[in-house]
C-alpha cells in the first residue's frame, strides 16, 4: 500500500444532511467546543502530557463527591468532554455529570466496549454531540456521544448508535469486520481540530480521518520506513501540535532474528508525508524484559518528544530528549527500575514513574523529576506502594494537575508536591471482602482531572473526588 492523501467520499452521511438540518443537529462549527476541563483521549491531549494546568485541587485531601458501585472492575480510563465522564467498565459504560456523578449506566450485553482501547472523544461539524470514538484494536467505530442519549441497555455492538466505521484503509457505515491484533493503549486514537489520528498495527497503516463521517484525509504505511531485512510493528504515537508532528514508535527486528530496534519516525500531521526518522539503539528483547518499552513510553510538548526504552548493556531505563521537529538526539538518562509505569510533563519538568525492588518491600514505587532542558533530577522519592499489576494495561501512569502530581496504587491515590516530591495526601477507601473481611480500593486507571474533580475507577466503584 502507497502512502497517499485522499478524499473519500462522503455520501453516505451527506445524503441524510438535509434530514439533520430539518431536526436541528447541524451546527456551523464542530460542537461541542473544546474546553480546559476536557480530557478527551488517553494521556489527556494529542501529546499525550496528562498536564492539567488550570485545576483546582485541595492540598490537604480529598472527599468523595460522587461514587457510582459495580460488580465487575475492568476500567477503561475515562474520557471528559462538555462536563460528561465517559467510563467503560467490564459490565457497562457509564455517561455522567462530571461535577455530580448523575446519568446513565448502560449496561452491555454483546461486544460493545469489550477488548477495546481507550476511548476518544471528537467534536464535529454534522452533529452538535461529537462522536464517541471506540477502538477495537484495528477497527474504530465513531459512536453518537449526547450524555441524554444513551439507553439503559445496549446490545451486540451497539450498531443503532454508531455514525461510520474505519481501519485505516477503508471507511463504512456498515460494520467493517474486525481484525484480530494485539494493540497497544500508547497507540489508541489521538484528537486535533475535528481530525482523528489513529494506528492500525495489522496494516501497519498511521491515518487521518474526518470525525464527522470516518473519510480518510491521508494515510501512510508505516512498514515503508523499515530497513531492508527488518519488519516494523508500530507500538503507539503522540502529536506535536507546536511542530504539527505525528511522532509514531516502532518495534523493528530482523526476519526470523530476536533482535529488535526502537525506531521512531515524524509524519506531518497536515499531509501525512515523512518528516524525519530516528534511531535510538540497538538491543535485544530478551527472556526478562522487552528492549523497546511499549506502556506510556512517549509523549510531546512545545517540540521536544520524550521516549523511555530499555539498555541492553545495563538493562536500565534510558529516557532520550528528540527535537520533534527533526528527530534530532539530545540529552538521555539512565534510571535503575525493574519496572516502568509511565510519564508525565508540565512546563518545566519531566515526571517518571517505575519500580524498584527491596529486600523488605519488592516492587515499589520509585518516582523522579527531571528537568525537561537538561535531563538532570530535581527530586526523587520512594513510596511504599505498587500498581495493582504493572504488567496489565491499566498499571495507570501519573497526572499533573494544580501543584500536584497524582500516582494511582494498591493503596488509592497517592498526591504528591510536583515541585518537591512531598506526600500531600492519600485517598483510600475499603471494600468488603467475600470472607468477610475488607481491603483497599486500588487505584485501577489513571487519575482523569476535570476542573475540581479527580475521576479514578478502582476496585469496584468509579470515583468523583473534590
Amino acid at each position: 500500500m502507497k502512502n497517499s492523501v485522499e478524499n473519500v467520499s462522503r455520501r453516505a452521511v451527506l445524503a441524510g444532511a438535509g434530514l439533520l438540518l430539518g431536526a436541528g443537529c447541524l451546527g456551523a462549527e464542530r460542537t461541542p467546543g473544546t474546553s480546559d476541563t476536557d480530557w478527551r483521549m488517553y494521556g489527556r491531549d494529542p501529546g499525550r502530557t496528562r498536564f492539567v494546568p488550570n485545576a483546582s485541587l485541595p492540598r490537604d485531601g480529598v472527599d468523595i463527591a460522587w461514587e457510582r458501585s459495580v460488580s465487575a472492575s475492568g476500567w477503561y480510563p475515562p474520557v471528559v468532554a462538555n462536563e460528561t465522564v465517559y467510563c467503560q467498565y467490564s459490565n457497562g459504560l457509564f455517561v455522567l455529570d462530571a461535577a455530580t456523578g448523575e446519568g446513565t449506566r448502560a449496561s452491555t450485553y454483546g461486544p460493545f466496549g469489550r477488548d477495546i482501547l481507550p476511548m476518544a472523544f471528537a467534536s464535529t461539524e454534522l452533529y452538535r454531540d461529537g462522536v464517541l470514538v471506540v477502538p477495537y484494536d484495528t477497527v474504530i467505530g465513531g459512536y453518537a456521544a449526547g450524555r441524554d442519549g444513551w439507553p439503559d441497555s445496549v446490545s451486540g455492538i451497539g450498531q443503532e448508535r454508531t455514525r461510520w466505521w474505519l481501519d485505516g484503509d477503508s471507511t463504512s457505515t456498515s460494520r467493517l469486520p474486525p481484525r484480530a491484533s494485539a494493540g497497544e493503549w500508547l497507540g489508541s486514537p489521538l484528537v486535533v481540530d475535528g481530525t482523528l489520528v489513529s494506528l492500525h498495527p495489522r496494516s501497519a497503516t498511521l491515518s487521518a480521518s474526518d470525525s464527522d463521517d470516518g473519510s480518510n484525509r491521508w494515510r501512510f504505511n508505516l512498514e515503508t520506513v523499515a530497513a531492508d531485512g527488518y519488519v516494523a510493528s508500530p507500538v503507539g504515537h503522540v502529536i506535536d501540535t507546536t511542530t504539527g508532528t505525528v511522532v509514531v514508535k516502532l518495534r523493528t527486528r530482523r526476519e526470523e532474528a530476536a533482535v529488535v530496534v526502537p525506531l521512531l519516525v515524524g509524519i506531518s500531521s497536515e499531509n501525512g508525508s515523512l518528516e524525519w526518522q530516528t534511531t535510538t539503539d540497538e538491543v535485544s528483547s530478551g527472556d526478562t524484559k522487552p528492549g523497546v518499552e511499549p506502556a506510556d513510553s512517549l509523549t510531546t510538548r512545545d517540540g521536544t518528544v520524550y521516549t523511555i526504552d530499555w539498555n541492553t548493556s545495563t538493562r536500565a531505563l534510558r529516557l532520550c530528549e528528540l527535537d520533534a521537529a527533526t528527530g534530532e538526539l539530545g540529552w538521555t538518562k539512565s534510571l535503575d527500575r525493574t519496572e516502568h509505569i509511565g510519564v508525565a510533563v508540565d512546563e518545566a519538568r519531566l515526571y517518571h514513574v517505575g519500580l524498584i525492588d527491596r529486600e523488605e518491600v519488592p516492587e515499589t514505587f520509585r518516582i523522579v523529576a527531571l528537568d525537561r532542558d537538561s535531563g538532570s533530577r530535581r527530586w526523587a522519592v520512594t513510596i511504599d506502594d505498587a500498581p495493582l499489576d504493572p504488567r496489565l494495561p491499566y498499571g495507570a501512569p501519573p497526572t499533573v494537575a494544580d501543584e500536584h502530581l497524582l500516582v494511582p496504587g494498591k493503596r488509592g491515590l497517592h498526591a504528591l508536591d510536583r515541585g518537591t516530591g512531598e506526600t500531600l495526601w492519600t485517598f483510600t477507601e475499603m471494600v468488603p471482602t467475600s470472607g468477610g473481611g475488607s481491603v483497599e480500593r486500588s487505584g485501577m486507571t489513571p487519575a482523569v482531572v476535570t476542573d475540581d474533580r479527580i475521576v479514578i475507577g478502582t476496585t469496584l466503584a468509579l470515583y468523583g473526588l473534590e
